[in-house]
Formats: C-alpha cells, sequence, structure tokens
C-alpha cells in the first residue's frame, strides 16, 4: 500500500491548495529558496557552455537557509543546455525536508528546471497538477527561486527525480522509454541479477507481443505486463492538451504489489502543438480517425487499431473527461496562476525568467495565455465528448 498512499498523499497536496491556498500565501516558505555557491570561474562557464554538461566543483547549497550535504550538481536536459540559465540535476547525500499545505515530505534526488522553453512557466506544473489528481504523478513539484552566487537565476520549478521515488518505494525495476521502444535509461533496485533481467524481458516482451495478439488475447497480453488503464489515461490527457512530445518522456516501474509496469509522465512544456512532432505520418497513413495524438511508439498503434483496445481507451478516456471538466480545468488554472503572482512580487526573480533567453517573464502575458487557453481546453474537451458520444 505505500506506493498507492504516496500518489494519493502528494495528489492530496493539490486537493487542498483549492480550500486552504489563501492560508499559505503569506508562508515565506511556500517556494522554497535555493541558492548554490561555486566559484566565479565556474558560474562564468556555467552561463557560456552551450550543449555540454557541466559539473559543479565543491559546490554549496541552501535550501530555504538550511546547508545541504551534496552528492552531486551538475547542469541536465538537452534543448535547455543552450540557454545561459541552467537547468540543473541535484543529488544529496541526506534528504531535505519541503513543507507543501502541511504535508512533509523528504527527497534526495531532485531537478530544478529552468521553464526556458515553458512560454508563460506555467505548461509542466498545470499538467504534473492535473496528472497528479489522476493519481498518476507521485512525484514532488513545486516552484522555487534560485540564485547562483546571489546572482537570480529566475522561477525554477523544483521537481523529485523519478529514481529517487523508486528508491523511497522500494520500486525493484524502472526505465525510461525512448524512441521505438528502446530503454534509455535503466533503474535496477532490485539486488538479484536474474530479477533485473525478468523484468526488463517483461517490459521487452509486451513488444514483442503486439504483432501476435489481437482483441481479447491482446488485451489479456498487455495487462499482465502493464497497467493499461493508466496508460490509456495518460494518452487520453496527451491528446486533450496536444502535447506534441511525449513518447520518449515517460518512465515505466514495476508496481511492488501488482508486479506489472505503471508509468510517470515527464516534461510537458510542449502542450497545445497542431501536431506532433514525431508519429503524424503513422497517424495520417491510416489511423487518422484515432484520437491518439501520435503514433511514433508501436504500442500506441497496436491500440490505435485494435477495436477492442481502442473502444477501452475510449472508455477510459471518456472517464478522464468527467475528472477533467471545466472546472477543474478553472481551478487548476487559478491556483497555478495565484502562485505566478506571489512569485512576481519578486521583481529580480521576474527579470531573470526568460522564454527562450530573451523576454522576460510578464504576468499579464502569462495571465492572458492562461485565460484563453482553458477557455480552448474547455471548447476541446466539449467537442471530444461528442466524438466519444458518437
Amino acid at each position: 500500500m505505500k506506493i498507492i498512499q504516496r500518489i494519493v498523499c502528494v495528489a492530496s497536496i493539490f486537493v487542498l491548495a483549492v480550500s486552504g491556498f489563501s492560508q499559505s500565501l503569506d508562508d515565506p516558505q511556500k517556494f522554497p529558496e535555493v541558492r548554490i555557491y561555486i566559484s566565479k570561474e565556474q558560474q562564468t562557464r556555467l552561463s557560456l557552455v552551450d550543449g555540454t554538461k557541466l559539473e559543479l566543483r565543491h559546490p554549496i547549497l541552501l535550501i530555504n537557509d538550511d546547508s545541504m550535504s551534496v552528492k552531486d550538481i551538475h547542469s541536465r536536459g538537452r534543448s535547455s543546455l543552450n540557454f545561459a540559465r541552467k537547468s540543473l540535476s541535484v543529488d544529496l547525500k541526506h534528504p531535505a525536508t519541503f513543507h507543501l499545505e502541511g504535508k512533509k515530505l523528504k527527497i534526495k534526488k531532485f531537478d530544478l528546471l529552468n521553464l526556458e522553453m515553458d512560454k508563460n512557466l506555467w505548461h509542466d506544473r498545470w499538467a504534473f497538477m492535473n496528472l497528479a489528481e489522476l493519481n498518476m504523478f507521485p512525484l514532488l513539484n513545486t516552484y522555487c527561486k534560485l540564485w547562483i552566487n546571489d546572482t537570480p537565476q529566475g522561477i525554477y520549478l523544483l521537481v523529485e527525480k523519478p529514481n529517487d521515488l523508486g528508491t523511497q518505494l522500494k520500486i525493484p525495476y524502472m526505465i525510461r522509454r525512448g524512441s521505438d521502444h528502446s530503454i534509455t535509461q535503466e533503474y535496477v533496485y532490485t539486488t538479484s541479477k536474474e530479477e533485473g533481467r525478468k523484468y526488463k524481458d517483461q517490459y521487452l516482451g509486451m513488444y514483442r507481443g503486439l504483432s501476435k495478439n489481437k482483441n481479447e488475447s491482446l488485451q489479456q497480453h498487455l495487462q499482465s505486463a502493464l497497467d493499461l488503464d493508466h496508460y490509456f489515461t495518460w494518452l487520453a490527457f496527451n491528446y486533450l492538451i496536444m502535447n506534441g512530445d511525449y513518447t520518449d518522456e515517460v518512465f515505466f516501474y514495476i508496481h511492488p504489489e501488482s508486479g506489472v509496469f505503471d508509468i510517470i509522465a515527464w516534461d510537458y512544456d510542449d502542450m497545445f502543438k497542431r501536431t506532433p512532432h514525431e508519429g503524424a505520418e503513422a497517424r495520417n497513413a491510416k489511423l487518422n480517425d484515432k484520437m491518439i495524438f501520435s503514433l511514433e511508439d508501436a504500442l500506441d498503434r497496436s491500440i490505435a487499431a485494435d477495436e477492442l483496445l481502442y473502444g477501452q481507451y475510449c472508455a477510459s478516456f471518456r472517464k478522464l473527461l468527467l475528472t477533467t471538466n471545466p472546472t477543474s480545468i478553472e481551478r487548476t488554472l487559478g491556483i497555478v496562476l495565484r502562485e505566478l503572482e506571489i512569485l512576481m512580487e519578486d521583481q529580480a526573480m521576474a527579470k531573470a525568467s526568460t522564454f527562450m533567453g530573451k523576454d522576460s517573464f510578464n504576468i499579464d502575458k502569462a495571465k492572458e495565455d492562461i485565460r484563453i487557453m482553458g477557455e480552448f481546453l474547455v471548447t476541446r474537451r466539449k467537442s471530444i465528448l461528442v466524438r466519444l458520444d458518437k
């Protein structure tokens, strides 16, 4: 039950934020304040180096003025490495404690995301919040302020690393999916090499069986390896928000109780795209009537092409839309906007928070963007329901 309790606990943070949010607005610890001290030489290199990961040497890290024992801090990402403000990966020797709405969570590994490609700073935070309410995002995430050598770096998103969750909850095995269902990262927490190989084969075997099964046999094949309902919900959410890049932005982990793979989504700065970056050709070739945004991955193509599975996917989509309804959309967008309004009070941080290294954060533009996209989501949701009911 531990993993279920953790997911519910994190999701409840955001539910509690609705009724108790105003009570914590004046709390100086509402948003963590992160300060990193490194040599001037390293600071210069960090801002000037493009596209190359850089490990910080002998960093001093403070979180809310508490000194942390650092194991490793390095720059992270792909495209985000090309900006002066770097995203950072942090690994601590001992857990840091975060207080959110009366809840106390301890984490050792987290990312500090610069949000350079998240226009108006709200996409990732809003998506994670909604996924948490769907019991599909158990990771701690919160806006924070970052300084390096007392120079404001801007508004960041602090997100617990999936592999930190794996360690805490005794998950035996986790992978990050890449293109063509490759394994780009593998985390084996069990001491048994044989057990690790078994879980890897469970993941790869799931794909090997796609062409050999259909309808009931395909359903049984997938259910023996994967929490299919969660996977359907994740696909539906990506379709609703028109996520341009998600096939390789997902972690698969073995649920310690069920023994099948569950998922943790990642990276939502690419919402509201007309077409996905990859997978549009496969969809348009013969499955353009299916409500799956990208068909880059073989598993998604199998779901779209199989009559039974696609019908079950549509049923999951309908359930998603009952939760992600106009009221919840307005509520969660309102929470994110209010958080940004609070952060905006620190003018130096707002000025340092740029989009694509250029324009500083502007709360009025963010407010208008959130309003327009909120109206769009409500309209899109309504049109999807009409299609589902045909």
